[in-house]
C-alpha cells in the first residue's frame, strides 16, 4: 500500500444514473461533465498512521487527501469538483507498508457523490 491501494466498497450501493461501479468495486466512472460533490469515509480495525485520498482520472486529488500525524482508525473528507464526462474516481489508502483491514458490515467505507450543476 505504500503507493496506494484502492478502497473495495461494498456491494449494496445506491448508484444513480450517470455513475457506474467497476466489477471491483473500486473504481467509479462519472459518465456526465458537471460539478460533484465526493465524500468519503473510511473506517479500520486498528489505528495506524496511514493517509486518505481520492484518485481522479488517474492523479491524486490534494484537497481530497487526509495526511494525520498521530495514528488514526477513522478517515474523512469531502470535496467538489469539476469533472468532465466520463471521468474516473477511486478512494484509496497510501504511505504505510502494512495490512490494513476495514471494519466489517459495511461499515468499512463509503463514497457519496452527488451532482451539484
Amino acid at each position: 500500500m505504500l503507493g496506494g491501494t484502492n478502497v473495495p466498497l461494498p456491494n449494496a450501493q445506491n448508484i444513480g444514473a450517470g455513475i457506474t461501479i467497476n466489477a471491483a468495486n473500486e473504481v467509479f466512472t462519472i459518465t456526465t461533465a458537471g460539478r460533484y460533490y465526493i465524500t468519503y469515509q473510511i473506517n479500520i480495525t486498528t489505528a495506524l498512521l496511514v493517509r486518505s485520498r481520492l484518485i481522479v482520472n488517474g492523479a491524486a486529488n490534494l484537497a481530497s487527501t487526509v495526511t494525520p500525524i498521530l495514528s488514526l482508525s477513522t478517515f474523512n473528507n469531502d470535496v467538489i469538483l469539476t469533472l468532465a464526462a466520463n471521468s474516473t474516481v477511486s478512494l484509496q489508502l497510501f504511505g504505510l507498508a502494512a495490512l490494513v483491514t476495514l471494519l466489517g458490515n459495511g461499515a468499512g467505507a463509503a463514497v457519496t457523490i452527488i451532482r451539484l450543476s
